[in-house]
């Protein structure tokens, strides 16, 4: 067993070549702490999302506070409330972000190594 420290991993403004701005972004675990996975805090203000993109793997996001939405490509959309998990298929193109009219935050749990990002429609 081990523990973590998360003090040296500050949260800041996510990436604006990767995200619709203004989000927020936390690494908690990465390739360098030796494990399976990859954690990342992330809290979107109102209006802030990800861009499109895919995962080499399952993506599993935990909604931590406010509410967050998810949507596919094919066009589904699924509500993240705090407690509420949401799997996401390898490959399956989508994004993420706060619920329209509010902020939220989650957790996103990536049990591959790549992320593709597609950037934003026009």
């Amino acid at each position: 067993m081990r523990a973590i420290d998360q003090t040296t991993r500050p949260a800041g403004p996510a990436d604006p070549s990767n995200f619709v701005l203004p989000a927020h972004f936390q690494r908690l675990l990465g390739p360098a702490d030796g494990l399976p996975v990859r954690l990342y805090r992330v809290a979107f203000d109102e209006g802030a999302q990800t861009h499109w993109h895919t995962h080499d793997d399952v993506q599993l996001l935990y909604g931590l506070s406010g509410r967050c939405v998810v949507v596919t490509r094919a066009g589904e959309k699924v509500v993240l409330n705090p407690g509420d998990v949401v799997a996401i298929d390898p490959g399956e193109e989508h994004w993420h972000g706060a619920a329209p009219g509010t902020a939220g935050e989650h957790l996103a749990i990536n049990t591959g190594k790549a992320t593709t990002w597609l950037g934003m429609d026009d």
